[in-house]
């Protein structure tokens, strides 16, 4: 008679591996501002390293083909690095390549553009500029959002990896204006024991050309009348105006609720070139102003309009792009799911005198094909997507169009290649793309590429 096999229990610790540790050398950047090195064959992804590096790492996520690690020790450091200027820099979530110097950050970046173009767009002879350096790496976020932590009272930014909030007083990116209104909140916080209860974040936009600055504040409950008078009564020498926004869910979305006007200025503004634009705290505004006045003289050159061009302005925001291209062609079709932005679009027009700009709120890729249908075609077309890029739909309607030429706009390299190869395969053709630095010290990228059909 066969004997039963003995059932065999298992324990919760029996199913934890031991972290994989080792020592590697980092061999490259990628993108997201890991360092990549090897160990035992396997691709290992660590932030904060430089190629030269040679670290000890503990693994965090093992995957098929590549894992990714912690930097643990610093055995020998890369020639190209340096020290970061920010004390807090190993732990806050806000800049990825501080310990490397400028000049490398941007030769760095070249190199992604060019790498996702090769391997994801399958483009490799697409010609890339040099990217495009700011003049001023330091201070220029003009827009901040800030977290609140109740049980330690820390007003911040979010730490790496942890989720934790750092109480931060200065952040060497920031527009000096916001971290100055931030140190009043701290008071405040300090002074109204009903502010901590109902707290939970502060965003702060600065008109840098203009001084003017507006502030939002978002809060689980809605605040009694006499905290908000003392918030702006507390703000008011440093602000222009002041919003509460109440949450009325937990969700990734920042405004999900009701937003109301608490006292001084509705509005601010920032003047890039000739143009004094509207700023409002759920408009979309590009948070480097210095490098967004250079971003629209490259979208400018681009689209390369002679007066008479009809112009889609696809994704349009609060309408800056069209703004800035109406007085070079004859009409202007912007699109924006935001009915908040197309509203914020048609006052700027207004302000400015522009007439020849018509803003429509939807889909891009259902008013494009409804554009289609209605016989409205475009000379040119400019796509300035979210991160995620643009939906093949919207792509084909414009290739259906034949619109002659195209300008694409992206801050993500890897959705920017992927689409161009899309557009590639419609029949256009990626003349020239360059990458402009928008957000120094940071992993992130903006481009302009230039397509023309044919």
């Amino acid at each position: 008679m066969a004997q039963r096999r003995r059932k065999k229990h298992t324990t919760p610790e029996m199913f934890q591996p031991e972290p994989v540790r080792g020592t590697i050398t980092i061999e490259r950047l990628a993108h997201g501002g890991y360092g990549v090195g090897y160990l035992n064959g396997l691709a290992v992804f660590v932030p904060r390293t430089a190629p030269g590096d040679i670290v000890e790492v503990e693994m965090t996520e093992t995957k098929r083909r590549y894992a990714f690690g912690t930097l643990l020790a610093l055995q020998q450091a890369s020639p190209d690095r340096v020290p970061a200027p920010c004390p807090l820099y190993d732990r806050c979530g806000g800049c990825h390549v501080q310990h490397l110097p400028y000049t490398y950050q941007l030769a760095h970046k070249t190199t992604q553009v060019r790498e996702a173009l090769a391997r994801i767009g399958k483009l490799p002879d697409v010609p890339v500029a040099s990217m495009q350096e700011s003049p001023q790496p330091f201070g220029y976020r003009n827009k901040v959002l800030y977290h609140y932590d109740s049980a330690r009272g820390a007003l911040g930014l979010v730490a790496r990896g942890e989720g934790q909030i750092l109480d931060m007083p200065h952040c060497l990116i920031n527009d000096p204006r916001a971290d100055a209104i931030m140190a009043r909140m701290r008071t405040l916080l300090e002074t109204y024991p009903l502010l901590q209860r109902v707290l939970h974040q502060v965003q702060v936009q600065v008109g840098q050309r203009t001084g003017e600055s507006l502030v939002t504040v978002f809060v689980h409950t809605a605040p009694p009348a006499t905290l908000l008078q003392q918030l702006w009564d507390g703000v008011r020498d440093r602000a222009t105006g002041l919003f509460v926004h109440v949450k009325a869910r937990e969700t990734p979305e920042l405004f999900s609720g009701t937003t109301s006007h608490v006292a001084g200025a509705t509005v601010i503004h920032e003047q890039v070139g000739p143009w004094r634009f509207r700023i409002e705290p759920q408009a979309f505004f590009q948070v480097n102003t210095v490098q967004m006045e250079h971003l629209y003289d490259l979208v400018s050159e681009a689209a390369a309009l002679q007066g008479d061009e009809i112009v889609f302005d696809l994704y349009s925001g609060g309408g800056t792009i069209a703004l800035t291209l109406a007085p070079s062609c004859r009409t202007v079709h912007a699109v924006e799911w935001s009915r908040q932005a197309t509203l914020l679009a048609t006052q700027q027009a207004a302000e400015l005198g522009v007439s020849n700009c018509q803003f429509r709120t939807g889909k891009v890729e259902r008013i494009v094909q409804r554009y289609l249908a209605e016989g409205i075609r475009a000379d040119v077309a400019v796509l300035d997507p979210p991160r995620a890029g643009c939906l093949p739909d919207a792509l084909q309607a414009l290739a259906l169009m034949r619109v002659p030429r195209l300008v694409y706009v992206s801050c993500s390299p890897p959705t920017l290649a992927r689409d161009l190869r899309v557009l590639h395969d419609l029949g256009y053709r990626t003349t020239h793309v360059q990458p402009v630095d928008m957000f120094s010290h940071t992993y992130h990228i903006e481009c302009v590429a230039t397509l023309v059909r044919g």
